[in-house]
């Protein structure tokens, strides 16, 4: 029982970890927020460009606020929730999980970088980096849907 619990508090850190990255690509890529507005003005590309970047940051960011929340509350309280909820929070984030890595990885995966723009070659590596936070999560959230199943809370 203690098992499954000290897996969500491992959880939690990797969290943690990721929210970290996830603050760093967002913030370095707000260093081009403004030149972006402007190309979108002129450019239907540039506008597609720059909501794809946005929804994709944020759906990463909000991915793991929810896993960090969950994870959380299965490592203190999970004795508080009611069954379904206890057993059905992991497979839920796991899924959850796994579609904002795809949504993430198809629009950051052909983005090359771009020579003497550091911020935006950070914001990349870091994205690359939270890309690799939300492929542990999904191992970890299945884990835990094993382990809750198994060995129970």
């Amino acid at each position: 029982m203690f098992f499954t619990q000290l897996l969500h508090t491992g959880q939690v850190a990797l969290c943690a970890y990721g929210a970290y990255v996830s603050y760093i690509a967002i913030r370095d890529l707000q260093q081009y927020e403004e030149t972006s507005k402007k190309a979108a003005k002129y450019s239907t590309t540039a506008e597609h460009q720059l909501h794809k970047t946005r929804t994709t940051q944020s759906s990463g960011a909000i991915c793991i606020l929810a896993s960090m929340m969950a994870a959380t509350t299965l490592s203190l309280a999970p004795n508080s929730l009611p069954s379904i909820v206890k057993f059905g929070l992991s497979p839920a984030a796991l899924v959850l999980t796994l579609f904002v890595r795809a949504h993430v990885s198809n629009f950051w995966k052909a983005k090359a970088k771009i020579p003497f723009i550091d911020g935006y070659n950070e914001a990349i590596s870091k994205t690359g980096e939270l890309l690799q936070v939300l492929e542990w999560l999904e191992y970890t959230w299945a884990g835990t849907a094993l382990a809750s199943g198994l060995v129970g809370y």
